[in-house]
């Protein structure tokens, strides 16, 4: 799942408030800096819950198809047995 990784925020790109980021663009004001650092972070956090979501669905659905196949094989035994007798 390749797509993933590409949809995270480089963790540099978080840290606006740095000091060379002050450099790059003095024009910006502190509260245009928290709000631009407010932002990142709560896309970061959302992008963690996602994470954890998406890997959640897999399993459940991992889990799913196990299930599915345990009861085909019981039924396939079933069957066996039936025609056995």
């Amino acid at each position: 799942m390749s797509t993933r990784s590409s949809s995270l925020i480089p963790l540099a790109s978080v840290i606006i408030d740095s000091p060379s980021a002050r450099k790059s663009s003095p024009a910006l004001s502190d509260e245009h800096r928290l709000m631009e650092l407010t932002k990142s972070l709560y896309q970061a956090d959302q992008q963690v819950k996602y994470l954890h979501l998406q890997a959640e669905v897999e399993s459940l659905l991992l889990h799913l198809q196990v299930l599915k196949q345990q009861k085909l094989s019981c039924w396939v035994q079933s069957e066996t047995r039936n025609h056995e007798e």
